[in-house]
């Protein structure tokens, strides 16, 4: 798996973008084992007026790694951002220590 969670100051926010890529042989053993759901967590969370109503709390680990330009999100600070990044970035390596085992 690679992984990359990178945080940018914009303006006045911070955002967080959230991207991975998979070999086929994980694409294979999560189709095997099954799709696991990253939480994202939503504190500080800049509400997108355009947007959906509600927010997303969870995306499968195969959606965010079709996402050609990752998921990204915005907050209304660097702690709140710096959670997300480390709450998110914590269940993918996780993750990826489960798939690199075959387990």
């Amino acid at each position: 798996m690679d992984l990359h969670v990178d945080t940018e100051p914009i303006d006045r926010t911070v955002a967080v973008r959230v991207q991975v890529q998979l070999t086929t042989r994980e694409k294979n053993r999560l189709f095997s084992k099954g799709d696991p759901l990253i939480q994202l967590p939503t504190a500080g969370l800049v509400e997108d007026v355009g947007g959906p109503p509600v927010e997303r709390t969870t995306i499968f680990l195969t959606e965010l790694a079709d996402l050609r330009g990752g998921l990204t999100r915005m907050f209304v600070d660097s702690a709140s951002a710096d959670h997300f990044a480390t709450e998110v970035r914590g269940q993918l390596e996780r993750l990826e220590q489960s798939l690199a085992a075959g387990s």
